[in-house]
């Protein structure tokens, strides 16, 4: 059975819990971003920040692992991330995929990363394939 979607539908609405300094350094090593601000509190703090930042390509992997959940895996035709604030070592973020365009077999989503205060870090807009 194929899955239909109209404008305005929510195929993702979640919240992930916040990483800590630990799960921040393993996703550095995994992706060889060996950036301090990720890693070092007092690199980051001197740098402006209140502590280590989470790592923009791990919002990204939150948006795609996300949406490949609903849509699967082979659907996602693609996506494109803007970060617009940072996310610190643990905080929450309420990730949110809305319909906004439908072409033939082809869905078009906004994306949302937002903070438990509301402060909106990353947008995106993403396509994927409706099986047939």
């Amino acid at each position: 059975m194929a899955l239909t979607y109209s404008i305005g539908d929510v195929v993702v609405d979640a919240t992930l819990p916040g990483k800590n300094g630990s799960q921040l350094a393993d996703f550095s090593a995994g992706t060889e971003d060996p950036n301090p601000i990720h890693l070092d509190e007092e690199f980051a703090k001197s740098a402006g920040f209140k502590t280590v930042l989470q790592q923009g390509p791990m919002t990204t992997a939150h948006f795609s692992r996300l949406l490949a959940q609903e849509v699967g895996q082979d659907q996602l035709r693609w996506l494109d991330v803007t970060f617009t604030a940072p996310v610190f070592a643990g905080e929450e973020l309420q990730i949110r995929a809305e319909v906004s365009e439908i072409d033939g077999a082809l869905v078009v989503c906004k994306l949302s990363a937002t903070k438990s205060d509301g402060t909106l870090t990353a947008t995106a807009d993403a396509a994927f394939e409706v099986a047939s």
